[in-house]
């Protein structure tokens, strides 16, 4: 089973946006560890990841994959049993030194969207990437 640490700043989602990442975390049990740290600001990062943990950091200038290219990415740390950090910046982004950190520097979405909307959608990815890996029937 993977662990993964998932920082995020600023407040955690609220109502509808709540409910669901509560829902994909609960399916993501069955896969991973998830550790969620919400920092109130970005200088307490680098305090936050884990030494030796493989670092993603989501970016609006970061890699544009797709959900089969994510999985198997999760699957060969998986296999090399890593542990993962994945940070997602506040509003304003992150520093580029805390960038510089970045294993894999990756955007969820060439378009802009809300803090709220990007915690949910990297949770749906990555609960889509393991039913990818898993050969179930959620990805169509």
């Amino acid at each position: 089973m993977i662990h993964l640490t998932f920082i995020t700043i600023g407040d955690l989602p609220r109502g509808a946006f709540s409910e669901i990442g509560a829902e994909y975390k609960k399916r993501l049990s069955q896969y991973v560890k998830l550790d969620h740290k919400v920092l109130k600001s970005s200088e307490t990062i680098e305090k936050s990841i884990p030494a030796e943990s493989y670092t993603v950091i989501l970016d609006a200038a970061g890699k544009s994959v797709g959900s089969k290219f994510f999985s198997q990415r999760v699957g060969t740390i998986e296999d090399q049993g890593q542990h993962v950090t994945v940070i997602l910046g506040g509003p304003k982004g992150l520093s580029d030194e805390i960038k510089s950190r970045a294993d894999l520097l990756l955007s969820l979405s060439p378009m802009t969207t809300t803090h709220d909307l990007a915690h949910l959608f990297f949770l749906e990815q990555l609960y889509r990437a393991f039913t990818i890996l898993r050969g179930k029937e959620y990805h169509y």
